[in-house]
């Protein structure tokens, strides 16, 4: 019988250790936080229960899809349906319908919607022509390059420029086309329109994982358990332990051993695991210098320049109900990304319970945001909001404020450099796998990462 260690109790450690548990396999995960779920955990603080960022559960995969539901069974009354999520973002201080709808073209006004056809023909005509010609296509795009090829420079200058910078504090120039989220290849301005005219009325149930663009996955049915995202987590882990899998918080890896049989010595600062196989879901620039005999440096200073984005979440509880009129919304020009609305994702009508309003401020660790007081960070989120007239701070009953230091894979222009050279090393241990969010450095949703953990336990089946 193998022993399988797995480094972190996110999503795709708890799929990959739920799938070996239902297989006969002996699984130990090990998480350095006091909480299961990563970035998709809950925490309670006082009577509120506060999800990493905002989330709601959607998938086109229907194994992820049916296996999840499945753990509510029984307790159809403790998850809450949604047909669809309803969004917004700011677009040249307008307020409007995301993703793209034939409303939310009419709410740009009358001049943007022509300029941005107008611009998008000029890119489509220049990109015909080089293709005509024979002109090699370019596979590694800034985000610059693909948002004008795609959308034309409109949009680009108007939304995709403001945004990206914002939001990655880098310039578009500077990011590889690879931080629009996953689905970003199947985007651009035609297939938006064939979205909103076609698409939409079609059966999104019948389309195959990964043949969805951006657009329709944002339109697929959702669910939110309602004592917060971090149930399906707990579900998961109450499965694996059934199973007779363990799962140990508080056990933060300090070194991992490879031994010359092909096992594994997995140390923490009490206690030392052997395993036959090991999964790794934390950082790779965090793996990379846990691992003994310790690699090359040119390993090393290659894992070391994949970065990751961080994240500060500001809660702000209010008696003000409908604040947003929608879950999300996306701003330029704030200090905030985006702001949620948990009553409309959580289902909650009760006007006697308190609303809560998350605000996501992205940041690279250590900058002059990451180091801010709370107060001061509180104070900057309150006066953006109090002059767009959301909210005035005496509206705010109590906020709460969490850090998070690696969030987001950023995908710099050169980044496919470093992280093929950092692959190909860990290819070569024999048992090693590093997968998911951090470990694959992959920007992706909860449903993906149970199916990267679902993926890697068939492999160590197989094997």
């Amino acid at each position: 019988m193998k022993n399988v260690i797995i480094i972190g109790a996110g999503m795709t450690g708890l799929g990959t250790a739920w799938k070996l548990s239902e297989n006969g396999y002996q699984v130990k995960i090990l998480e350095s936080d006091e909480e299961i779920g990563g970035l998709a955990k809950t925490i309670k603080i006082g009577n509120q229960n506060l999800d990493i960022g905002p989330h709601s559960f959607f998938s086109e995969d229907k194994e992820i899809l049916k296996k999840v539901l499945d753990l509510f069974e029984g307790e159809k009354e403790s998850i809450q349906y949604s047909k669809g999520r309803k969004m917004k973002m700011i677009f040249k201080g307008k307020y409007v319908d995301y993703p793209l709808s034939i409303k939310s073209i009419f709410q740009m006004g009358i001049l943007s919607p022509l300029m941005s056809f107008l611009s998008f023909l000029k890119s489509y005509i220049k990109i015909l022509i080089i293709s005509l010609i024979g002109k090699k296509k370019n596979n590694n795009l800034s985000v610059e390059e693909w948002a004008i090829d795609n959308f034309g420079k409109y949009l680009y200058l108007h939304f995709f420029k403001p945004y990206s910078e914002q939001f990655w504090k880098i310039k578009t120039s500077e990011l590889s086309y690879r931080v629009i989220p996953s689905r970003s290849k199947k985007i651009n301005f035609a297939s938006t329109i064939k979205h909103l005219l076609i698409n939409k009325y079609l059966d999104l149930a019948k389309r195959e994982p990964g043949e969805l663009s951006l657009q329709e996955r944002e339109s697929l049915p959702t669910y939110y358990p309602k004592k917060g995202y971090g149930e399906i987590a707990n579900k998961i882990s109450k499965k694996i332990e059934n199973k007779g899998g363990e799962i140990l918080t508080s056990h933060n890896v300090e070194q991992v051993i490879l031994k010359p049989n092909n096992t594994f010595d997995v140390k923490t600062k009490d206690k030392v695991f052997n395993g036959d196989v090991v999964v790794s879901t934390i950082p790779l620039n965090r793996i990379i210098n846990k691992i003994h005999p310790s690699p090359e440096k040119t390993i090393l200073n290659s894992a070391n320049k994949l970065e990751y984005l961080s994240l500060i979440l500001v809660y702000l509880i209010t008696n003000k109900r409908n604040v947003l009129d929608c879950e999300y919304c996306y701003f330029v020009d704030r200090t905030f990304n985006r702001v949620s609305e948990m009553d409309f994702i959580t289902g909650n009508i009760d006007d006697d319970k308190e609303n809560l309003l998350i605000a996501e401020i992205s940041c690279h660790y250590g900058d002059e945001m990451w180091n801010r007081s709370n107060e001061e960070v509180f104070s900057s989120c309150v006066k953006d909001l109090n002059e767009d007239n959301l909210l005035k701070k005496e509206d705010i009953l109590a906020h709460e404020i969490i850090k998070m230091p690696s969030v987001y894979p950023i995908y710099r222009t050169d980044y496919k450099t470093h992280l093929e050279e950092t692959k190909k090393y860990f290819f070569k241990i024999n048992n090693f796998f590093s997968i998911g969010r951090q470990g694959q450095f992959y920007y992706g949703d909860s449903d993906q990462m149970i199916r990267f953990g679902f993926d890697t336990a068939d492999k160590i089946i197989k094997q």
